[in-house]
Order: structure tokens, then sequence, then C-alpha cells
């Protein structure tokens, strides 16, 4: 998932470049409630979401899809070596520019 590789290594790009990457992947609307950047680069550095920022490494669950929606649990090991879950939930994208594209609309504590 490219979002969790540019989360994983948010340092390398600079100027929270990670964080920017899985931003241009969350749905419309996930960047309505969570936008514009900078907000959203405040919201994934709180507390919640913390621990995705320069995981060690994570794994993905089988993806689940009911039509035009789908969940995929990502466990990871943080950067001090804690276990997380999390659930994404994502959307097959219907308007252009990103007709057929599956986003991101929330990632929340599984």
């Amino acid at each position: 998932m490219i979002q969790l590789e540019a989360l994983q290594n948010n340092d390398l790009y600079g100027d929270d470049g990670g964080i920017r990457i899985a931003f241009t992947f969350a749905s419309p609307s996930n960047r309505t409630y969570t936008g514009p950047v900078q907000r959203f680069i405040h919201l994934v550095k709180q507390p919640l979401y913390r621990p995705i920022i320069g995981f060690q490494r994570a794994s993905l669950g089988p993806m689940l899809i009911l039509g035009a929606h789908a969940q995929v649990k990502v466990d990871l090991v943080d950067a001090d070596g804690c276990d997380q879950r999390y659930v994404w939930s994502l959307s097959r994208q219907v308007a252009a520019p990103f007709t057929g594209c599956w986003m991101t609309d929330g990632v929340m504590l599984g």
C-alpha cells in the first residue's frame, strides 16, 4: 500500500512528504473532513495516529470488499516496538478525476 510506505518513510521525503502523499490518496469526502493538507498533517501527528509514522513493519490482512466499499486491517509494529492495529476504510470513486480508484475514507484503531 503506497500510503503505508509513504508514512513509514515520512522523514525521507522532507517537509512531511509521506503524510502529504497519504493525503493525495484520501477520498474527496475524507479531504473535505480532514483537509487542507496542513490540518491533515497535524491530525496524523496526534497520539491516535502517531504510531503510523515511521513504523518498523506492517502486515495487511485480507481486504473485505462490499460493492464500492472495502476495509483492510493493518497490523504494525511502531517505531517503539509496540504492536498496533488500524482498519483502513476505502471506497471506489465514481466521479472524475478519480473514477474507478480506491481511495481512503478513514483510518481507525482496530
